[in-house]
């Protein structure tokens, strides 16, 4: 097919564009499995393909290295045939290098039919290493690793951490002393402002028209990733709700409440359909949902969710924004950064308004406990904060919590338990 074979001729005639690693290892995975990258809407896929591609021209011939987006304009239209085809194009026309192995990297694999045929063929003949990503328009999340029937490895892909923030704006972190007490904290934390209020889509980081971009990523979401993914008709209804729940972010959500006050707007709904509607949110990764930890499943599907966004900046340009709000950031923030790493998260609430915000689990126990304060100047919110997570530490018999802030250090000793300050900016910045 001549449209494949002029975009690999492409390929492996154009250098790379110009990008900012992320960081991922992929050398490791077995032969026989794809592996998956999957994320929100403009969260740097295509870019970490390429990433990958320039790792792999280390150490590989480059005609051994190809990639294809299905969604290039120039393949269009597009007959279903033309994933399948691709190791003929390939081997017919080009010459790989036979003492290394081919990588297919492949860009927007929804967009033929029947795709998983061709990558499952690919896999059990060996015809290639291959990485594919997907998008939420029209994948839901877990649909390529089904397909697949486990035969993949997916990486979720979010959008910046605050580490990847500031390669991204060309400022190294070095110092001899430590970063607390070190000249370049000024500017650390005039970027960690900047972090917290615009997010870290890639393209918007690097842009001067942060919340244009920012409207309209929201409207790409809400419009191909929902409504046409999932064919909803009542447009106002939908929109209504999620910029409430958007707007409770952080925040105990309750579906049932939120069924009451659609219907004092004069909308007609049942509190079944609004579950729909936070599960189509989810599944284009524009919300998640954090339980309660308990040892009860009951409990656990009872109780109200607490509700984070996939980015700070989206919820900034969609909402009114108040100084009230950088509390809500600051946590909405660190839920991602704990996303990044891995970690199973739960929130711990008890009776006598005892609550944390993050209970994380590793291998059915509780490791660590962390609650979020914006400042420490309230002396009655930080008492409840510490009270809560003191509380918390005696159930799970741990004998340090973490207090993550904006900018504030401090070790306390408390009845034999341990209260660290940490400011959330620094927390970030050591794991990365």
């Amino acid at each position: 097919m001549e449209k494949l074979r002029y975009l690999i001729s492409e390929w492996l005639e154009s250098d790379l564009p110009f990008l900012v690693e992320r960081g991922v290892e992929i050398e490791r995975f077995p032969h026989n499995v794809a592996f998956v990258i999957t994320g929100a809407r403009r969260s740097g896929k295509t870019y970490l393909l390429y990433e990958i591609a320039r790792k792999l021209r280390k150490n590989i011939p480059h005609q051994n290295i190809i990639y294809i987006n299905f969604e290039d304009d120039r393949l269009y239209p597009l007959k279903g045939d033309e994933l399948r085809k691709l190791p003929d194009v390939y081997f017919e026309y080009f010459s790989p290098d036979k003492n290394y192995p081919v990588w297919f990297l492949l860009d927007e694999i929804q967009n033929i039919s029947n795709w998983e045929r061709s990558i499952r063929t690919f896999l059990d003949r060996r015809i290639a290493r291959v990485i594919v990503t997907g998008s939420s328009s029209k994948l839901l999340p877990g649909e390529i690793a089904t397909s697949l029937r486990g035969r993949t490895l997916t990486r979720t892909l979010y959008p910046l951490g605050f580490g990847e923030f500031l390669r991204f704006k060309g400022f190294e972190v070095k110092s001899p002393e430590p970063l607390s007490y070190s000249p370049q904290k000024p500017k650390i934390l005039n970027f960690f402002n900047e972090f917290l209020e615009y997010g870290g889509f890639p393209q918007v980081v690097l842009s001067k028209e942060k919340e244009e971009i920012l409207r309209e990523y929201y409207r790409a979401i809400f419009y191909r990733d929902i409504v046409e993914r999932f064919k909803i008709r009542n447009l106002s209804l939908y929109e209504n709700f999620l910029k409430l729940i958007i707007q409770q972010n952080t925040s105990l959500f309750s579906l049932g409440k939120a069924e009451r006050f659609l219907k004092t707007l004069g909308f007609r709904l049942a509190k079944s359909t609004l579950a729909e509607y936070l599960f189509y949110a989810k599944s284009a990764f524009l919300l998640f949902e954090v339980s309660l930890f308990s040892y009860s499943a009951k409990d656990r599907l009872q109780y109200p969710r607490k509700i984070y966004a996939i980015d700070t900046g989206l919820v900034n340009s969609i909402t009114f924004r108040y100084s009230h709000n950088y509390g809500r950031m600051l946590e909405n923030a660190i839920f991602l950064e704990l996303l990044r790493r891995g970690k199973e998260i739960y929130y711990w609430k008890a009776r006598g308004n005892y609550e944390v915000d993050f209970v994380i689990m590793e291998n059915l126990k509780v490791r660590e406990l962390i609650q979020v304060v914006w400042s420490i100047s309230g002396e009655k919110t930080l008492e409840r904060e510490e009270r809560a997570l003191l509380k918390a530490m005696e159930e799970f018999n741990l004998d340090r919590g973490l207090i993550l802030t904006k900018d504030y250090s401090e070790r306390k000793k408390v009845k034999g338990k341990e209260l660290l300050y940490k400011p959330a900016w620094l927390w970030m910045l050591e794991r990365t």
